[in-house]
């Protein structure tokens, strides 16, 4: 979350009563640290030595310290990277190159270990020739409150508190980065601005369009009265947005609205003319993957990846995607408004912010923002002064440079590799782990076993695998087992695979118990209508099998003397000698 955002209440009832704060962990309030924490920034420094990233040595440890405690996977990790002594553990951190792997966990978003703050992380990890991939899976959604329109920043104006007047425009965001057609020349071969050009926020955003009828809806919430409005403007149809967060504000915030499929042109390089072909929808995705990655990576070093599910999954390998399950993607949700609680931001949609993104959010908020999925918690404490003792704001910390770190201030410049290594150190903890099912998530089981192998997560088994003959009902995906095999009751139709009785919708299966066998009739009514069909069973060692029944005079028997009649049409076989139905 940013800065803003932690003046909030949280709606979690565990705190309701106490202001939402995230800060720092109560052992380095001080800016005192443990051996352990600098026995950990010891190796850090080893496993990346690029020392233009390191930052400060102090706060390093502080912040490591911290991230650490507050990780699920911390303690685990600590055990290997904080150790006295080299491991074959560590030696993996080393190595130059290392398979993909999923890392899974969670933090305890302000320290708090209950259900509502425990933030969740996923992300592929791997190496490659010295160099960290990462890949975070998220799942977009454009929320259009506003149909078929997206919002994009333009920037802000002072409030005089006294006289409610406001000052000039400070331009801020995508609207000054991006160009409607007529500003663009050479569409087709080399497309760039022609020497006139000016931005959508002069030129589509320099006026107000109403929806059809509410041409007045806003009279008088206009400029210092903004407060008035919905954050919404949902009476707006394009063009200039204005907003407020409460009456005493003395900032009010200013938004461009276009179509969310009207062709525009983005501007990469404010020092080249050149630029690119895209829509309203299409920037507001592909500009969160490209700030994202562009942040995050460290040529050479670490590389951020941005998967986002439907729309650029098929660039990454199928082997790669199967490594995640339902339920990994991060979803976010950005909406046609302007971002709630005074610019807070949250990494992820949730029950607190359903719309944990605004098509107006700032890259700087997007880099802080991805920083918790990394896993990393906070590092201010949501006061404005830093008066604070968990505040990396507070003077306490002063000589330790942090506010030059990405997660005390959002949209901070530099890079500091120390978050990198807090990621990339989890490629250690063993993944999938449990004591229990319930640890593992839906149509997974977890697989104790007798032998000496760790325990893990694996996917509940089909019909017909094998489960275990004591309690292997909770390996398969249906509950049941019986006899070693996984079944459905009742589901299996005559003629196909079984191994037990009860999976067959009617009749047995042919083979004793937990041996593969087929679904077969044991009377006639499990061969359907009764007067047209007879199951034929016998004493023999043949598979039962349904048999159409027989006309008069048809043979019916042999030596067997009775238990023939109902094979007839008749319902009567003549018996002995000559065993014909009737």
């Amino acid at each position: 979350m940013n800065r803003l955002g932690m003046l909030i209440v949280c709606a979690c009832a565990a705190l309701a009563a106490a202001p939402a704060r995230a800060d720092l962990c109560s052992g380095v309030k001080d800016a005192t640290t443990t051996d352990e924490a600098k026995r950990d920034v010891d190796f850090y420094e080893q496993l990346f030595p690029r020392t233009e990233y390191w930052g400060n040595r102090t706060w390093n440890e502080i912040v490591l310290q911290c991230n650490r405690q507050r990780d699920s996977k911390g303690n685990d990790v600590a055990k290997i990277t904080a150790a006295a002594k080299a491991s074959a553990e560590r030696d993996v951190l080393l190595s130059d190159d290392l398979p993909p792997k999923v890392i899974r966990g969670d933090y305890n978003f302000f320290g708090v270990a209950v259900a509502p703050f425990r933030m969740k992380y996923v992300y592929v990890l791997g190496k490659e020739n010295r160099e960290w991939r990462m890949i975070i899976p998220y799942r977009p959604i454009l929320n259009d409150v506003v149909k078929d329109r997206v919002d994009l920043f333009m920037g802000r104006r002072d409030v005089d508190p006294k006289t409610r007047a406001i000052g000039a425009l400070r331009p801020d965001g995508h609207a000054w980065e991006l160009y409607d057609t007529l500003q663009v020349t050479s569409r087709e071969r080399a497309p760039a601005l022609v020497s006139t050009a000016r931005p959508i926020a002069e030129t589509l955003c320099a006026t107000t369009t109403f929806f059809e009828g509410r041409e007045r809806r806003y009279a008088g919430q206009d400029d210092g009265n903004a407060y008035k409005r919905d954050p919404e403007n949902r009476h707006v149809s394009l063009g200039k947005l204005q907003y407020a967060y409460k009456k005493s504000s003395t900032t009010v915030y200013e938004g461009c609205r276009v179509e969310a499929g009207r062709e525009l042109w983005w501007r990469p390089d404010p020092a080249s003319p050149s630029v690119v072909r895209t829509t309203a929808r299409e920037f507001v995705f592909d500009n969160f993957v490209r700030t994202a990655e562009e942040y995050w990576t460290i040529p050479g070093v670490f590389r951020l990846e941005i998967l986002m599910e439907g729309r650029n999954d098929g660039d990454f390998p199928t082997e790669l995607r199967n490594l995640l399950r339902d339920g990994d993607h991060l979803t976010l949700r950005f909406a046609t408004r302007f971002p709630a609680w005074g610019f807070n931001q949250m990494y992820k949609s949730n029950v607190a912010q359903f719309n944990n993104f605004s098509t107006m959010t700032s890259d700087g908020t997007y880099w802080h923002e991805v920083g918790h999925a990394f896993g990393l918690d906070d590092e201010y404490a949501g006061d404005e002064d830093g008066s604070l003792k968990g505040d990396c704001n507070n003077p306490t910390f002063a000589a330790f440079s942090p506010t030059t770190y990405q997660m005390c201030d959002a949209g901070e410049d530099d890079r500091r590799s120390i978050y990198h290594y807090i990621a990339a150190s989890r490629y250690v903890t063993r993944q999938s782990e449990c004591q229990q099912d319930h640890d593992c998530g839906d149509g997974f089981y977890c697989n104790q076993g007798v032998d000496l192998k760790k325990n893990a997560c694996v996917a509940l088994k089909e019909d017909g695998d094998a489960c275990d003959v004591a309690a292997g009902g909770r390996q398969c995906a249906s509950g049941k087992c019986r006899m070693g095999r996984c079944y459905t009751p009742a589901s299996v139709a005559m003629g196909g695979t079984c191994y037990v009785d009860d999976a067959c919708q009617a009749g047995k299966c042919s083979s004793v118990d937990g041996a593969r066998g087929t679904c077969v009739c044991k009377e006639d009514r499990d061969c359907g209508d009764p007067g047209m069909m007879w199951c034929d069973a016998g004493l023999d060692t043949k598979v039962n099998a349904c048999r159409a029944k027989l006309p008069a005079g048809a043979k019916c028997g042999g030596g067997d003397a009775f238990g023939n009649d109902h094979k007839c049409q008749s319902g009567k076989c003549s018996g002995f000698p000559k065993y014909v139905c009737k």
